[in-house]
């Protein structure tokens, strides 16, 4: 049998998963080789990483990472339960600090029997002098602020304002608009 024809039927039976470790290894010296037949010269790049791949080794540093990963996912595992409870902790924290609070303000407030449209004044004398003079004081108030707003008014119209021109200044132009919606792209920039 011709060196070739060994070589194609140790190929067919690579193909197919039947080769032994031994017969690979021929294949792999013989593709490592510099006698190639022309025909098998395509497959030489597949045995000859092979060969590389069999002569890698693992770094000194490997078992070390090994182990702590190893170790990391251990420890992962541990806190499994931990993380699945985390939803429920956080609504558990909430509705805790929620209740903390109102329990809080409940007794800040204090409860309060305190009817606030009870009568307050035994004699109703003093309750409408007392109204009355609360009434007065906005009655006042009230009408300074009419006063002001008179005078204001007044000071406003002695003043000669063209009011369409202030009006047209805090309206949007709609001319702008479409003149810049009418330039290139460019310009626009």
């Amino acid at each position: 049998m011709k060196p070739t024809e060994e070589i194609n039927t140790l190929l067919v039976k690579y193909w197919n998963g039947d080769t032994s470790l031994e017969e690979e290894d021929i294949l792999t010296k013989y593709f490592s080789g510099e006698d190639v037949a022309n025909e098998l010269k395509s497959y030489a790049a597949l045995f000859q990483y092979r060969k590389k791949l069999r002569c890698a080794t693992l770094n000194d540093d490997f078992d070390r990472k090994l182990k702590k990963a190893i170790r990391q996912k251990n420890r992962e595992n541990d806190y499994i339960t931990i993380r699945i409870f985390v939803p429920a902790l956080r609504i558990a924290a909430s509705v805790a600090v929620v209740l903390a609070l109102s329990f809080g303000a409940y007794k800040m407030i204090g409860k309060s029997d305190k009817n606030y449209f009870a009568e307050t004044y035994s004699d109703p004398n003093a309750a409408m002098k007392h109204a009355t003079f609360a009434l007065d004081k906005l009655s006042e108030a009230l009408q300074k602020g009419k006063e002001a707003s008179i005078e204001s008014i007044r000071e406003l119209n002695k003043i000669d304002l063209d009011w369409e021109v202030l009006d047209s200044i805090t309206e949007p132009d709609t001319n702008y608009q479409k003149s810049t919606n009418s330039l290139p792209l460019e310009n626009n920039l």
